[in-house]
């Protein structure tokens, strides 16, 4: 079978099933894992799937958001690096602003170690992770976007523009391949603009499959982001900004 066959198939399946295991698939199509697992990536790349651990998801159509329980699914493994990596970034002391992304709740599980670190945020979880922590805390308040588990709105805006930080992490649906920011969720996305304005140093916390086709909505470039932490070496893809990549 050719790529452009396995393609309408694994696509198809997807939009009947919504998600899929790589061995379901396998099963479906009668191809091999490793065939597979390089579909499942040029796809992603496309902007056509979603990859999740072990598996792939229907993507919804351009300007539709995902849950947040659906993208806590996605590569965890790489999640859990960029943590790690932006750890190093905080000192201790520091004023930070994260945003209610997924990988962004992958930081804060990793961030107890720190001492009188403040974190100033709109996500709805944070403080389930960080209850047991000596961490200080500042959630918005606001709209409520239930499936985001995000506060939204001009009230956690306005929190926001209370307050000055050292560094801003967050995180993006997708980096497109002439580097421009997007995401589907607007509101979301002008949180992330105040957190940015609040914020010395800004970090984008990118996974290397989000490379690809763009959102709905544009936040910026990453000429305006002082730097990207990835799970690993991407930087030889955006020429000319290689030195903004961890």
């Amino acid at each position: 079978m050719a790529f452009k066959e396995r393609e309408a198939a694994i696509l198809e399946y997807l939009r009947e099933h919504k998600e899929a295991s790589i061995p379901e698939l396998c099963s479906a199509l009668f191809v091999s894992e490793p065939t597979m697992r390089r579909d499942l990536t040029k796809l992603n790349m496309s902007g056509k799937i979603i990859r999740t651990h072990g598996g792939a998801a229907h993507r919804k159509e351009l300007g539709e958001n995902l849950p947040l329980l659906m993208r806590e699914k996605e590569s965890p493994g790489a999640k859990t690096i960029i943590g790690k990596k932006c750890l190093e970034l905080i000192n201790d002391g520091d004023t930070i602003m994260v945003d209610g992304s997924s990988t962004s709740l992958a930081l804060l599980q990793e961030i107890c170690g720190k001492k009188s670190v403040v974190v100033i945020t709109n996500s709805a979880k944070a403080p389930t992770v960080l209850a047991k922590t000596k961490v200080k805390a500042f959630v918005t308040g606001g709209e409520l976007a239930s499936d985001a588990y995000v506060y939204v709105g001009n009230y956690a805006e306005s929190f926001l523009r209370s307050f000055n930080a050292d560094i801003c992490f967050f995180s993006v649906r997708t980096l497109t391949p002439d580097g421009i920011l997007t995401d589907n969720a607007i509101d979301e996305n002008s949180i992330r603009r105040v957190m940015m304005s609040q914020s010395k140093k800004t970090v984008l916390m990118l996974n290397s499959e989000k490379i690809g086709a763009p959102c709905m909505n544009n936040l910026c470039t990453i000429n305006e982001v002082d730097l990207v932490v990835c799970e690993k070496d991407i930087s030889d893809r955006f020429k000319g900004y290689e030195y903004k990549f961890m």
